[in-house]
């Protein structure tokens, strides 16, 4: 089984990116790794923070690497639990203070013209909580993945796979802080590519 993860990097205020350390994690990992997850074909990739610019990335890798599942993962910066979102939402913006990507540009409407105004995870959402949780890692759903560019990616690769057999979804993480060091960040990594096993 091929997985392909993806992670953002820094943006923002946000000069570090747990997403990116995740990314490059999972490449250092090889398949001689001894990992609950080593007979894995693992990929990851670390994407721009940049609106259409994140998913045409992403695509890009998956055009090469046809992987079973993706997993993308963001930073929640307020957050002090993984969150599994439930669905991408076809929307940009609306907040009084609409954040600009990485190039200050910002967006607004529509993501995909004539598509679903949501569209859900194929992840296994309660598999994946229930693994974490049980291991102390605290997990839980969440209903969207807001409408930055985490949604923005989340919603085009939701559109682009919902008539194939690929499994995909979006994992919100916390910041990298005392409470969530890096060797906890590397247990829910494990845990989660584990999962898939």
């Amino acid at each position: 089984m091929r997985i392909l993860v993806s992670g953002f990097e820094p943006f923002l205020d946000e000069r570090v990116n747990p997403t990116e350390m995740i990314a490059n994690y999972i490449n250092s990992c090889s398949a001689h790794t001894n990992k609950a997850w080593s007979s894995l074909d693992v990929r990851g990739v670390i994407l721009p923070v940049l609106f259409d610019q994140a998913y045409l990335r992403l695509d890009q890798e998956c055009d090469l690497f046809r992987p079973d599942v993706i997993l993308c993962f963001g930073l929640a910066g307020g957050s002090t639990s993984i969150k599994i979102e439930r669905r991408a939402l076809n929307f940009r913006g609306g907040s009084a203070t609409q954040r600009v990507d990485n190039n200050g540009m910002s967006a607004k409407g529509e993501i995909v013209a004539r598509a679903p105004a949501s569209l859900e995870t194929t992840l296994p959402v309660a598999l994946l909580i229930d693994r974490l949780c049980s291991r102390g890692i605290p997990a839980e759903e969440s209903m969207d993945a807001g409408s930055y560019v985490c949604n923005d990616l989340f919603f085009q690769l939701q559109n682009k796979t919902r008539f194939s057999d690929v499994v995909s979804g979006f994992i919100h993480v916390p910041r990298l802080e005392k409470e969530w060091d890096w060797p906890r960040f590397e247990n829910a990594a494990d845990i989660i590519l584990s999962s898939f096993c």
